[in-house]
């Protein structure tokens, strides 16, 4: 059983006369042009030599019969895994005795319903692109070995974790570009082994976190491109595995934190929402090491107070946010292993650096701003290795006077242009073959 690794079809088409001729293809592929299941077609996959190929690519494949069903049950005698590129029916249907472990369809805009019958089966992974789905299917949890799920580009709606309790093995969930618009919290029993939720590119606005509580094994939550405009939880959500929280790509302009318990939290992104100034309680997460604050709308003065208690805090980004114009801390901050900060593309004209303390910082970047004069960034962090000042009005006697950090490469600004000709509001020649654009 399952002599191949794969079969791969691309249209499924109804019964015609076909001739089988397998050509050699790219990483030990078998080459169909056609395929009749109806006369020689499974006479022809067996006779394939599965020591010469690894997988079979049949362009057309003709069928009698619907390609799901008791077709998946024939080619589980065959195949471990197979794909099909366009599905056309308004039923799928993966019924018991179907040993293939992966099953993918990559388009079916007509499937409407997907029936998996009760019994055994080798389903592990379940891809299915482009479809009319509109619930979850209410036999999912027919696959009781499944690790990795996906309907994406489908209808799907709202929806409950709780439709997957059955799923014992799910790792991987995958739910994105749907149009989901309410997770219900449930009673239900949840699949407790997802570890990777993807629900990107819905309609989400107004997210109950309390619908992910029974989820301990979960380590990443992708929540970009929704319409969220609050996540909050009456109830303590704790995620002792949570790595990584997504939500980039939305309309929060606030987020208190209180109701999550994630002390294992590494990546917290925040960008690309209306955020007009960093979030408290960050320190309740100990083991956070990057931040994504980019593209806000952090406004007038940036305070990185809120930074403070983050020991294993290693990268933030402040960039893109067009109206800040200080960066500075309300109160003394010391992060002990920053060892990057990156605040482009704003309206940056000062940084105050008293009371901040990065004692093993390499690298800042405040390219893109409005600074007239450039910080003393190497006098207030000794350990830093570079600083870039790129693309801001600073006048051509500070660069004069800073020709030694910008010669060794310690201040950066930007890649010399050609001729003083390509600086248009003046230039300096730092050395013999280094010219620098300036404010004249």
């Amino acid at each position: 059983m399952g002599r191949y690794s794969s079969v791969i079809g691309l249209p499924c088409l109804p019964v015609s006369l076909a001739v089988a001729t397998c050509t050699p293809g790219v990483a030990m592929t078998c080459m169909l042009p056609k395929l009749n299941m109806l006369t020689d077609g499974y006479t022809t996959l067996r006779n394939i030599p599965p020591d010469t190929y690894y997988s079979v690519r049949v362009e057309m494949l003709h069928l009698p019969i619907s390609p799901s069903g008791a077709f998946l049950t024939r080619m589980s005698e065959l195949f471990r895994k197979l794909e099909l590129y366009v599905y056309h029916d308004p039923v799928f249907q993966i019924a018991p005795g179907t040993y293939l472990s992966s099953i993918q369809v990559l388009e079916a805009p007509s499937m409407k319903q997907l029936l998996v019958g009760a019994g055994d089966n080798n389903v592990t992974e379940l891809i299915i692109y482009t479809c009319g789905l509109e619930r979850i299917p209410q036999t999912i949890g027919n696959l009781p070995l499944l690790e990795d799920l996906t309907f994406t580009e489908c209808a799907l709606r709202n929806f409950s974790l709780g439709a997957f309790g059955q799923n014992r093995h799910l790792r991987v969930l995958d739910l994105s570009r749907n149009r989901i618009e309410t997770i219900i919290p449930t009673n239900r029993e949840m699949p407790q082994a997802i570890e990777y939720l993807h629900l990107s590119s819905n309609r989400l606005e107004n997210l109950d976190m309390s619908a992910f509580i029974g989820l301990p094994r979960l380590s990443m939550v992708d929540l970009r491109y929704n319409n969220l405009a609050k996540i909050a939880s009456q109830q303590t959500v704790t995620w002792s595995t949570m790595e990584m929280l997504d939500v980039s790509y939305n309309r929060l302009r606030t987020i208190d934190l209180r109701w999550l318990s994630a002390p294992n939290l590494r990546r917290l992104i925040l960008s690309n929402n209306l955020f007009e100034k960093l979030p408290e309680r960050l320190r309740r997460f100990p083991n956070l090491q990057l931040l994504g604050m980019d593209d806000n709308r952090l406004a007038g003065v940036i305070d990185l107070a809120p930074l403070n208690g983050l020991p294993e805090l290693n990268s933030v980004d402040l960039s893109n946010n067009p109206t800040a114009k200080v960066l500075r801390s309300s109160r003394p901050i010391r992060l002990p292993v920053l060892d990057s900060l990156y605040a482009e593309y704003c309206s940056l004209n000062r940084f105050n650096t008293s009371g901040i303390d990065l004692p093993v910082v390499s690298f800042i970047s405040l390219a893109h701003n409005n600074f007239s004069a450039v910080a003393p960034l190497g006098q207030a962090f000794p350990s830093i290795q570079s600083f870039s000042f790129y693309d801001n009005p600073i006048p051509c006697s500070v660069l004069k006077a800073r020709a030694e950090p910008i010669l060794s490469g310690k201040l950066i600004m930007g890649i010399p242009p050609l001729s003083a000709s390509e600086c248009t509001i003046g230039s300096i020649q730092i050395a013999q073959s280094l010219l620098l654009c300036c404010k004249a």
